[in-house]
């Protein structure tokens, strides 16, 4: 039985979803029966592969290449979305990430612009592109996959990464006031150290991820599924209420 049976038949776009956090979004809306495309940037496979595993759970899906960090890309998401499935009701924000931990004063400039790409411009142009049927329909559900480095100082991150998040946070508020009367809501999830292919390529080492894991109360980091049952409620119904809204899931580690 669907966990939330209202979702049944919706559409989702979920960018960033072949892996990651991103992957675990998809099963859990699937689980709730909503069809789903799948987008990645580079590694049609992948994609494939968890459109697939989105399939067996009884839904239709799809998987798309894009690099939703510019616009011509964001648009074919959307109109391929629409052609093979109809209209967006739900837009997963989860596309970003950042090549590696470094200083600031380290930072190329070409970096700078491809991390905040990456994680903030993306959000934004692809709202941009759902947004207008939505309105028009008056029901839509947006979430935004921050980061608790847009919360407070975290070490095993970099200043790009972490201010392209608090963008979001940013982005998300903003938006959702704009849209609040209209029948669609806009809420972010701040993420802590998620256990996936990128974090284990960042912290690849037994002590980067004994030193995360010491900053979280809960004792461990979390797990893509940890992740995924928040963004599936905030697109249900329970949810409905709320708009403009941050949820940590941390483990404890935000306390502001």
């Amino acid at each position: 039985m669907a966990r939330y049976p209202e979702l049944t038949g919706k559409n989702a776009i979920v960018t960033g979803g072949s892996t990651g956090i991103g992957e675990a979004i998809c099963y859990a809306l699937a689980e709730s029966g909503v069809n789903v495309v799948v987008n990645g940037q580079r590694h049609a496979e992948a994609a494939g592969q968890v459109a697939a595993r989105v399939r067996e759970r009884g839904v239709r899906a799809v998987s798309a290449l894009a690099d939703v960090s510019h616009s011509d890309d964001a648009q074919r998401l959307y109109e391929q979305a629409v052609a093979e499935l109809g209209d967006v009701d739900i837009l997963i924000n989860g596309a970003g990430g950042f090549p590696q931990m470094r200083q600031l004063v380290d930072t190329p400039e070409d970096e700078w612009d491809n991390v905040i790409n990456r994680n903030l411009k993306s959000a934004f142009l692809c709202c941009k592109v759902v947004l207008p049927r939505m309105l028009e329909r008056r029901w839509g559900r947006i979430v935004n996959i921050s980061s608790d480095a847009a919360r407070m100082p975290i070490r095993l991150t970099a200043a790009h990464y972490a201010a392209s998040k608090a963008g979001l946070l940013g982005l998300t508020r903003h938006l959702a006031r704009e849209v609040a009367d209209r029948g669609v809501t806009v809420n972010a999830t701040c993420p802590s150290t998620t256990r996936s292919p990128r974090i284990e390529a960042l912290y690849g080492t037994e002590a980067e991820a004994a030193a995360a894991i010491s900053l979280t109360p809960i004792g461990r980091l979390a797990e893509p599924g940890d992740q995924a049952g928040v963004v599936a409620f905030l697109c249900s119904n329970e949810a409905a209420y709320i708009t403009g809204a941050t949820i940590d899931v941390s483990g404890g580690k935000i306390t502001l």
